[in-house]
């Protein structure tokens, strides 16, 4: 008897393969994918890498989303499935097969379509996982890795796991749909049509609340701290607000649009507003949910994108001298050792002449980076500035000697005065400065400051010189405040290489040695410190891994949003052509011509399945301010950069965006005609 149930079920799988092949590819694109990512997540191999640190803490937070994301597909591809087979299985129980009878030809079609899916998703990501590897090693610059080490019990066994549970729930979640219906409601399911939806005036309302809230958010956002924190907030506003206007703001539109007798009554717009809005409520939740996946697709890409295309520009402002070897040490007791510039610049040279390389300058910097709570014109030391980023200022501090030896200029000051540069983006300039309750008359503002900040990634820096009386005066103000949360002095032996490409290919031969000759002058000085340096070369190194990580991570769930886009597009073109077919039969009976069928459906495109596109444009746009300060915690601060990417990136989405409409159209015709 169940060889029976099994030639019906494969049966069914040809007869219904336009249904059954999108899902099969469905999962085995999502189980290959999530082999990809769960693996690299595990792959010690990576992970020993240069720049592979990253990879465990970057994939595994990518396996959560793409899991999520996989159910959700999962699910919505199931949905469509029952909604066009129920009419089959309730004529299957006219013919006398009771349901359990039924239960088991769906279980069948379910344990083959699975079977197909699982297999072929291993096979698929075992294949893609090498060509992965080779270019996220490509990305954060290290040797690829050869052979096929990753296939083992531990990569392939848990993703299986994964997407098998997914299919038990599904076939439990249809199994249990199918005993409570009636095979008379089965039969006529797909059938049923849709009453005409009224406008849903508190959802309205309430979207555009929820949207105005996250633009809001996302336009007022002050500093990268605030940002990290409302980013999340701000997402989830926007989600719910689009949902809920694609639901109730969707009617309104089609219902004014009705109203409206020229552009109503016509055989081009009537068959598609009439039709979109009998149908509305299944269409708003589809055409948000590509909207979503649009935005996202375009915020991961751009953003991921311009980190990585914009490192070296990113290292070419952070480090303008390519190794900075720290003088200000803190002893045993929590007191400053200031090593002696001289002896460190002597022993520079030494490791340079050992390595091979020429060094272009050595400079003393010395500075004094201060939280402060700013209020207009006045920076004070408060506490609370101390505990949070996200409402201070920094201040940091150069006495004009220093200044004057950094940049060969001739400054000259009085206690009374300084010189003033907006180092980060400031928008509101101070008119003065009141430091403490003490004010000081700006003499000029310049537009370069020679010293390059350790926070211009969490809020908002200034820049000042002043003469070295007013410096130590603002050291004990501060250290007054903050006790032994105080901020130190900063000396720091800035090197710069003639050879910039050489040191960031060599730098870490030059580290070593110099780090070798820095310990063996602790020993011979008796002095408790240890080597502390900053280079480019190590800079270059993180950033690698860290952009390429994220480079990879974005493009992957960019891909797999993309293909979620395409799959929810391609079942809702098949759906909709299927309940079209009879209506759009009685339109040509009437007197339509097939052209102007064909019309008919290119205007319902046009009106409504790009806007989702333009929804995500927007979504954006106005998701950029927000965006540019989180980018500023990764250390990238190039406004125009983004925006080329952003634009780059919307203009090739909307490209694939297009094609997919083009080739589901002709599809969702051909069922109509």
């Amino acid at each position: 008897m169940s060889n029976i149930y099994r030639s019906i079920a494969k049966s069914n799988l040809k007869k219904n393969y336009r249904f059954f092949i999108p899902r099969i590819l469905t999962e085995m694109g999502l189980l290959g994918c999530f082999f990809i990512m769960f693996t690299l997540a595990i792959d010690k191999e990576l992970e020993k890498t240069t720049g592979g640190a990253y990879l465990p803490t970057i994939m595994a937070m990518g396996v959560i989303v793409l899991f999520i994301l996989s159910f959700i597909l999962m699910v919505y591809t199931n949905s469509f499935l029952m909604k066009q087979r129920k009419p089959e299985f309730g004529l299957y129980h006219c013919l006398g097969m009771e349901k359990r009878h039924v239960g088991k030809v769906l279980f069948y079609e379910s344990l083959m379509s699975s079977v197909i899916s699982l297999v072929s998703g291993i096979i698929f990501g075992i294949i893609a996982y090498k060509i992965s590897t080779l270019l996220v090693c490509k990305l954060i610059g290290t040797e690829a890795i050869t052979g096929f080490y990753y296939i083992k019990p531990a990569s392939v066994i848990p993703p299986m796991l994964m997407f098998i549970a997914i299919d038990i729930l599904t076939f439990i979640f249809n199994r249990i749909s199918i005993a409570l219906m009636k095979p008379i409601d089965l039969i006529s399911s797909g059938r049923k049509g849709e009453k005409e939806p009224k406008v849903k005036w508190p959802l309205l309302v309430l979207g555009v609340l929820c949207i105005g809230a996250g633009y809001y958010i996302a336009l007022t956002v002050k500093n990268p701290i605030s940002a990290l924190e409302l980013f999340f907030l701000a997402v989830l506003l926007v989600i719910f607000g689009t949902y809920f206007l694609f639901v109730a703001g969707s009617i309104f539109v089609l219902k004014v649009l009705k109203k409206n007798e020229k552009f109503y009554y016509t055989a081009k717009h009537m068959p598609s507003v009439s039709g979109l809005l009998f149908r509305m409520k299944q269409n708003a939740v589809g055409l948000a949910s590509i909207a979503v996946l649009a935005t996202c697709i375009l915020v991961m890409i751009s953003t991921t994108l311009s980190l990585y295309t914009g490192m070296y520009n990113t290292l070419n402002d952070a480090y303008q001298a390519h190794c900075k070897v720290k003088m200000a040490c803190y002893d045993g007791e929590g007191g400053q050792i200031f090593l002696d510039y001289d002896d460190v610049s002597e022993l520079a040279y030494k490791a340079a002449d050992e390595t091979g390389f020429k060094i272009k300058s050595i400079e003393c910097q010395e500075f004094l980076e201060v939280t402060t709570l700013r209020d207009g014109d006045r920076f004070d030391f408060v506490e609370s500035s101390m505990d949070d980023f996200g409402i201070g200022a920094i201040l940091t501090v150069v006495d004009v000697d220093t200044y004057n030896s950094l940049t060969g200029k001739d400054l000259k000051l009085n206690d009374n005065e300084l010189v003033y540069c907006p180092i980060t983006a400031v928008k509101d300039f101070p008119e003065n400065f009141i430091i403490q309750g003490e004010k000081y008359n700006k003499v000029s503002e310049i537009d370069i400051f020679p010293i390059v900040s350790n926070y211009t990634s969490v809020c908002d820096v200034y820049g000042i010189v002043v003469t070295k009386d007013t410096m130590t005066k603002i050291y004990d103000q501060q250290e007054k405040v903050y006790g032994d949360f105080a901020s130190g002095y900063d000396r720091y032996a800035a090197i710069t290489f003639d050879d910039r490409s050489k040191a960031m290919k060599d730098g870490f031969e030059f580290e070593e040695v110099l780090h070798r000759e820095m310990n063996d002058y602790f020993d011979k000085n008796d002095i408790n410190a240890y080597f502390n340096a900053d280079s480019i070369w190590e800079a270059n190194k993180e950033m690698l891994g860290l952009y390429g990580t994220l480079l990879f991570l974005g493009l992957v769930l960019g891909i797999i949003f993309m293909f979620a886009t395409a799959l929810i597009i391609y079942y809702k073109q098949i759906s909709e052509g299927y309940e079209d077919r009879d209506r759009f039969v009685i339109m040509e009976k009437i007197g339509m011509s097939p052209s102007e069928v064909k019309r008919t459906i290119r205007t319902q495109i046009l009106l409504v399945f790009f806007l989702p596109l333009v929804i995500a444009a927007i979504h954006t746009l106005f998701a950029s301010p927000i965006l540019l300060k989180l980018l500023r915690l990764l250390l990238m601060t190039n406004t125009s950069h983004y925006l080329i990417c952003t634009l780059v990136v919307f203009v090739v989405f909307a490209a694939i965006y297009a094609l997919i409409y083009s080739e589901t159209s002709k599809t969702y015709y051909n069922i109509v005609k």
